[in-house]
This record gives structure tokens, C-alpha cells and sequence, in this order.
């Protein structure tokens, strides 16, 4: 594997232990295109909420990077993860356009046409570094769950083979939710795990 950039490390926040899918809540797979996307999957959360699952590569349209500036805008400081999403609009636009620089693919989740998720897979080598991110409101009600099953769908019909991430020790749901997705820690540091699966 390449060096790795630890650039976009992220990890789920807050995450229930048990993740099972059930088939009436999800109908996961590329259909019609939207927004300039492809359309992956329309679920209903825990809390019954209706949402539309988008893949994208590359640079997001603007109207979509825009309106998930916006979503990153509604996180508080225990909402990121070493230093993710960054603070500040413009910091965050930069962040965001600099995914699709470097060839990203991502989902984006939205509920009633606003942002409520986004996932990417970074290019690093011969693999994809994973970043996760929930606004806030909607942590908890398995939004997550179905962001990373969609990501990972997305991203394995496009020959992604191999995804890593990085995973602070003391997030234990989050920790749990990667074993969940057979996840395995192929690094220790002091406060993190290094975690890796294939998707193939």
C-alpha cells in the first residue's frame, strides 16, 4: 500500500453496536441519474425519515458542494474527528473541492433535499482511505449504517478493492461499527487504530 496521507482520517460518532440491515428498510443499487450524480439508494432511518442516497465522482457540483458546506456548518467541535471537517465556510469549500482533486468518490445522503451525511472514498495508493460524516440530528437512527453499506456498494462497482482508515481507541461504537463491516486493526498507535478491509 502507499504512504498514506492521514490527511482525511474520520471516524463514525456515537454509532449503535448492532447494525443489522433489514431488506424493507433499504434498496440499495445504481439506478437513475440525479444531479449530476447517480442515484444508489433510497432508505428510511430509525426514525422513519426518507432518504436519498447519491454517488458521485470526482468534483462535486456546485450546488452540492455548496449545500454540504452548509450541512459541515451545523457540527460542533465534538462533531469532528482530528480536525474533520475543518471550521469555517471557506476552509471547508476548500476541503471539499480538494476531495474531488484528488479523485474522490462519494455519497452524499440527503433528506427532503438537504445534506444530512456524506462518505468518500480518498484514492492512496492501491487503496481508499474512508471518511464518514452525520450532522449531528441525525447520528444515531442508523444513517451511518446506510451511508457506509451505499459508499461501499458505490464504490465497489467501481473497482475500488482495498479500503483503510484511521479510528480513535476510545471511540468504541465507531470501533465496533468497522468490525461490524469486517474491518480488521492492521495498526496500534497510542491513541488509534489503524483498520482495513477489502471490498471485493
Amino acid at each position: 500500500m502507499g504512504t498514506k496521507t492521514y490527511l482525511y482520517d474520520a471516524y463514525v460518532h456515537r454509532f449503535e453496536n448492532k447494525m443489522s440491515k433489514s431488506p424493507s428498510e433499504s434498496e440499495i443499487g445504481t439506478t437513475s441519474s440525479t444531479n449530476g450524480g447517480v442515484h444508489v439508494a433510497a432508505v428510511t432511518d430509525r426514525a422513519g425519515r426518507q432518504l436519498d442516497i447519491t454517488g458521485h465522482r470526482g468534483v462535486l457540483p456546485d450546488g452540492d458542494a455548496d449545500a454540504l458546506a452548509g450541512m459541515y456548518g451545523t457540527f460542533g467541535f465534538e462533531d469532528r474527528a482530528q480536525g474533520l471537517p475543518p471550521m469555517g465556510l471557506d476552509a471547508v469549500r476548500s476541503w471539499i473541492e480538494r476531495l474531488g482533486d484528488l479523485g474522490a468518490q462519494h455519497v452524499l445522503v440527503e433528506h427532503d433535499g438537504d445534506p444530512v451525511a456524506h462518505a468518500v472514498l480518498v484514492p492512496d495508493g492501491d487503496a481508499h482511505e474512508l471518511a464518514i460524516f452525520v450532522q449531528p440530528d441525525y447520528q444515531g437512527a442508523r444513517v451511518g449504517t446506510h451511508t457506509m453499506e451505499a459508499l461501499f456498494e458505490y464504490g465497489r462497482e467501481r473497482g475500488v478493492e482495498t479500503v483503510w482508515l484511521h479510528v480513535e481507541k476510545s471511540n468504541g461504537p465507531a470501533v465496533s461499527l468497522y468490525q461490524h463491516y469486517d474491518f480488521e486493526i492492521t495498526e496500534e498507535r497510542a491513541l488509534e487504530f489503524e483498520m482495513e478491509r477489502d471490498l471485493a
